[in-house]
């Protein structure tokens, strides 16, 4: 099912994008075994980064996020592409507490810094970066950044609700981006909108009628697309870096360690390559 729109509202001066994220929130949680608080947090960055990877422009395009402060959780790390195959880690995955907006903030802490890599296919990628204001979270994280890097005004609202087993209920995010060219009424009438309550209205519909029914006014819809859960780790891709190694490397540690260990953060999966492997992986080296 198709989970992330875009469209324009208020006569095509404001952008909004609109993301129905459970399933990849609910997957994250899975791989990596979240607490409450560590699936709270990470679930907010992982469906904003979701609208971020949307926005790409180039099929081959690719966008990754840290964020890192002092924190409980340690590092946030996001990747996307334009496929909007999502995926990523929290460092911490066991951070204790009530998972609500007071652990949020407390999981990135007094001092923390955003660092977006975006690569649109072009000869070199975007890099931006920002401080996250004092006693921010994962939404005005992202918009901080957009003011500072992008010079983009934009109203984030991102929703991660838990059952009482901690796994996600419901996940979601609502962005708005008014254009360069959108007039004052339209500028306040962007900050009096309510994504809280565009987010609860999406809860059991799907995200066209969601938007169709929320809104009188007829617009059009560019674009409609499914994001999900999906790491571009697996033994064949390992098996060609593999290979950069040389068969007399790769042996070296296998009698060293017994086997080559890699272990994906992304994914939370371990790979294990014996010498048998190198046999396959090197089969004409002596």
């Amino acid at each position: 099912m198709k989970n992330v729109l875009r469209t324009l509202i208020y006569n095509g001066q404001v952008s909004l994008t609109v993301a129905d994220t459970t399933a990849i929130v609910q997957e994250g949680i899975r791989r990596h075994g979240l607490s409450p608080v560590s699936a709270y947090t990470f679930g907010k960055a992982l469906s904003v980064m979701t609208f971020m990877s949307a926005c790409l422009k180039e099929e081959t395009g690719e966008i990754s996020l840290s964020l890192k402060g002092d924190g409980k959780c340690g590092e946030i790390a996001v990747s996307g592409n334009r496929r909007l195959a999502m995926r990523g880690f929290i460092e911490n995955t066991s951070v204790s507490g009530e998972a609500d907006g007071l652990s949020e903030r407390a999981c990135l802490g007094e001092n923390a810094s955003l660092t977006i890599i975006r690569d649109d296919g072009y000869s070199r990628p975007f890099v931006g970066a920002c401080a996250v204001p004092e006693n921010a979270g994962i939404d005005e994280a992202f918009e901080e950044y957009f003011r500072i890097s992008e010079q983009l005004p934009t109203r984030i609202k991102s929703v991660v609700t838990l059952d009482e087993k901690g796994a996600c209920a419901f996940a979601g995010v609502a962005v708005l981006q008014p254009l360069p060219f959108a007039d004052k009424d339209t500028l306040a009438q962007v900050e009096e909108f309510s994504l809280t309550e565009l987010l609860s209205s999406l809860q059991g519909k799907d995200v066209a009628t969601c938007v169709k029914e929320y809104f009188s006014e007829g617009f059009p819809i560019w674009e409609e697309r499914k994001a999900a859960y999906k790491c571009n780790c697996s033994r064949r891709y390992l098996t060609r870096v593999l290979v950069s190694l040389g068969k007399e490397q790769m042996l070296n540690i296998i009698r060293e360690d017994g086997a080559v260990h890699i272990h994906c953060h992304y994914c939370n999966t371990d790979y294990e390559f014996t010498e048998e492997d190198a046999e396959m992986i090197f089969p004409q080296s002596k």
